[in-house]
C-alpha cells in the first residue's frame, strides 16, 4: 500500500467524482482509477458505489475512511514531532564518543556547542570503536567521534584531526628528560596498556610487533585517563595520544623517535542523515571546532 494512495483514496471520498478529483490532484484520471483498483485489491473489499458520474463510498468505504483518517493524522502528529525533535534550536541529538577523546576534545565541544544551541537536548554516550559503529548502526546514536574503522558503504567518515602518539613516563623516569624515544629502546620496560579490545591498543601492539618485542605488561585498562594516572604514579609506561587539557602531574609525553605514530580522529554519521537539520548543524559545529584546535 503506497502512502499517497490514501491520499488519493480521502480527496475521492470527498469529491464524488472522478475526473474533477484527478484535476485537483493533478494526475490524470487514469492514474487515480489505476490506484484505488490497487487499493481495492490490497483490501479485498469495493470501496466506491458509482451512481452515473458520482462515485460514493460503500460500507466498506466509509470503515475505511475511518481508519485513513486515524493513520494520516498519527502521521501529521509524528511528522510535528520529528521537525520538533531535529530542529537546530531545540531538538535531540545523541552522540557517542570514544573514552580516549571524551576529556580531551569532547568536553571543551560541548562548551561552546551548549552555548550556542541550549535548548538542544543533547545525550552523550562513551564506548569502544568497535561498539560505537553497531550504536550508530542500530540507529542509538546520531553521530560518533572515533578513530578509523571499517566502514560500511552506508556510513560516512570524515577526519577531523590527526593525533600524534607520544611514549609517556613518568618525569623522574630514566628515559623522562630526552627529547625523544626510539620505540626499540623500550624493550625492558613495564608498560600499562588499554584493554586487548580496543583499537587504540591493537594500533600499539602493531607498532611493537613492528619492532619484534612483546611488551611487559603490569596492567591493562579501559580508560587513557587510568593509565596516564598510573604511569603518574610511576607503575609502569606507555604509549598514549596527545593529552591535552588533561593536568597529571609528573607527567611527560615524549615524541617517538623514526617512527611516524598517530592516528586519526574523525565523525561517523549515516549517509541517509544528511538531511536531518541538527545532525548537519552538529557535523557543522564539530569540524569548525576542530579546525580551530588543528591551526
Amino acid at each position: 500500500m503506497e502512502w499517497h494512495h490514501l491520499e488519493y483514496f480521502k480527496y475521492l471520498a470527498q469529491i464524488e467524482n472522478m475526473s474533477e478529483c484527478a484535476r485537483v490532484l493533478n494526475i490524470s484520471q487514469s492514474t487515480l482509477s489505476r490506484a484505488m483498483k490497487n487499493l481495492e485489491v490490497e483490501l479485498g473489499v469495493p470501496l466506491f458505489n458509482r451512481i452515473g458520474r458520482i462515485i460514493k463510498l460503500n460500507k466498506y468505504g466509509a470503515e475505511f475512511l475511518k481508519t485513513t483518517n486515524n493513520i494520516v493524522e498519527e502521521m501529521d502528529i509524528y511528522k510535528t514531532n520529528i521537525i520538533d525533535t531535529t530542529n537546530v534550536y531545540n531538538g535531540k541529538l545523541k552522540i557517542g564518543f570514544l573514552h580516549s577523546v571524551g576529556v580531551t576534545y569532547i568536553s571543551e565541544f560541548l562548551k561552546t556547542f551548549n552555548l550556542k544551541y541550549p535548548n538542544v537536548e543533547l545525550k552523550l554516550v562513551q564506548n569502544d570503536a568497535k561498539n560505537l559503529i553497531v550504536m550508530l548502526d542500530k540507529g542509538e546514536v546520531d553521530i560518533i567521534i572515533t578513530t578509523v574503522e571499517e566502514m560500511n558503504k552506508h556510513t560516512h567518515f570524515e577526519p577531523l584531526i590527526v593525533e600524534q602518539l607520544y611514549v609517556t613516563v613518568n618525569e623522574n623516569h630514566k628515559l623522562g628528560e630526552r627529547n625523544e624515544i626510539a620505540i626499540d629502546e623500550l624493550i625492558d620496560e613495564k608498560f600499562i596498556l588499554l584493554k586487548t579490545n580496543l583499537l587504540l591498543r591493537r594500533q600499539i601492539d602493531e607498532i611493537l610487533k613492528s619492532y619484534q618485542f612483546t611488551p611487559k605488561i603490569s596492567f591493562e585498562g579501559d580508560e587513557v585517563i587510568t593509565i596516564a594516572t598510573f604511569i603518574s604514579s610511576g607503575l609502569g609506561i606507555s604509549i598514549l595520544p596527545h593529552l591535552r587539557n588533561v593536568k597529571i602531574p609528573n607527567l611527560r609525553q615524549i615524541p617517538i623517535k623514526n617512527h611516524d605514530a598517530k592516528r586519526v580522529i574523525g565523525l561517523c554519521y549515516k549517509n541517509k542523515n544528511d538531511v536531518v537539520p541538527i545532525i548537519n548543524k552538529a557535523k557543522e559545529s564539530l569540524v569548525n571546532y576542530f579546525k580551530t584546535i588543528s591551526n
